[in-house]
C-alpha cells in the first residue's frame, strides 16, 4: 500500500475506532485520544493500513495524521 492511500483511510478508520470505544466525536477538548490504542486496533483489524513506507516509519507518520485529526498536535 502507498502512503497516500493510508492517509486517505485514516479519517474513516478513526471514525470506526471512536465509535467502537464510545468516545466523544468530534473531539471536545476534554477527552484525550490514545494513538497507541488506535494503532493496536488498526494492527488487529486493518493491518494493511499500518504497512506503508515512510520516513522514519509508518507508525510515526500515522501518529502525526492522528494528532491532526484529533486536534492533539500540541503533543508534538
Amino acid at each position: 500500500m502507498k502512503k497516500g492511500e493510508g492517509e486517505k483511510m485514516i479519517p474513516h478508520l478513526l471514525d470506526k475506532w471512536v465509535a467502537e470505544i464510545k468516545a466523544p466525536w468530534p473531539p471536545d477538548g476534554l477527552h484525550h485520544y490514545s494513538f497507541g490504542s488506535f494503532w493496536t486496533w488498526m494492527e488487529n483489524n486493518h493491518r494493511l493500513y499500518t504497512q506503508f513506507r515512510a520516513v522514519p516509519n509508518a507508525r510515526y507518520v500515522a501518529e502525526m495524521w492522528f494528532d491532526k485529526l484529533t486536534k492533539q498536535t500540541w503533543r508534538n
